[in-house]
């Protein structure tokens, strides 16, 4: 889901658009065993490979470059997974079509969609690289709006593949962490970023700024920051 306390920042001298998309599209070719990368893309992605039981093709696209029927088939799913925890949650007033569908079809979102041998899509994490700056210096981030896996196809480790691909742009994009806002209700999802990817709690989630819990807060901030190219347990 999309970023509910960061906020964009202008700051020019970080311009990721373009390298994301160069990025985006080697990882789908090292994906399908290209081996005019670098070595250490390649192996990078053999590891990643490794996570998935299955066997599936990977795409990337820009909001504005998917085309229609892709689109409509993830909006279907994002709906599918989020609409009752949306309307229980109150989050952001409730599920709302058209706004959900608008931020899937940005040029600013950035989409990896992996399809099984049928070409159907069993799963699709959506980005954006933002300046945060909500209780902490101005940071570049990499920042989760979905990550929705096709409930047949949970525990497979679609989800895992997914953010690993992520952070593989991130990184080469100069990003400083993955964030993404998770609602309480969807507890599936906290205990996977948490216990599964090595997520925690960001400086602007609101628990951690309500010190004295005046206030019932329906969803976390967590992060994932980058240090060495070792990934959590769980992520590997």
């Amino acid at each position: 889901m999309g970023s509910k306390r960061g906020r964009p920042v202008l700051k020019p001298l970080w311009l990721p658009e373009g390298e994301a998309g160069r990025a985006g599209r080697d990882v789908c070719t090292a994906f399908r065993g290209d081996d005019s990368l670098s070595g250490a893309v390649e192996g990078r992605m053999e590891l990643m490979r490794s996570m998935l039981i299955g066997n599936y093709s990977l795409s990337y696209f820009t909001g504005d470059t998917a085309p229609k029927e892709t689109l409509d088939s993830l909006f279907q799913l994002t709906k599918c997974n989020m609409e009752r925890l949306y309307n229980e949650s109150d989050f952001l007033g409730g599920w709302k079509d058209r706004m959900k569908y608008r931020e899937l079809c940005s040029r600013k979102t950035h989409i990896f969609v992996l399809h099984d041998d049928e070409n159907a899509a069993v799963g699709f994490i959506s980005y954006r690289f933002l300046i945060i700056d909500d209780f902490q210096p101005p940071t570049e981030v990499c920042y989760i709006y979905e990550l929705q896996v096709d409930g047949k196809w949970r525990s497979r480790g679609v989800g895992r593949f997914l953010i690993h691909a992520a952070e593989i742009v991130a990184r080469r994009c100069g990003a400083r962490k993955l964030m993404c806002t998770v609602l309480k209700l969807n507890a599936r999802a906290v205990s996977f970023y948490r216990s599964k990817c090595g997520f925690v709690d960001d400086e602007s989630d609101p628990d951690v700024i309500d010190f004295d819990s005046r206030h019932e807060n329906s969803f976390h901030v967590l992060k994932r920051e980058f240090g060495d190219y070792e990934t959590p347990d769980g992520c590997h």
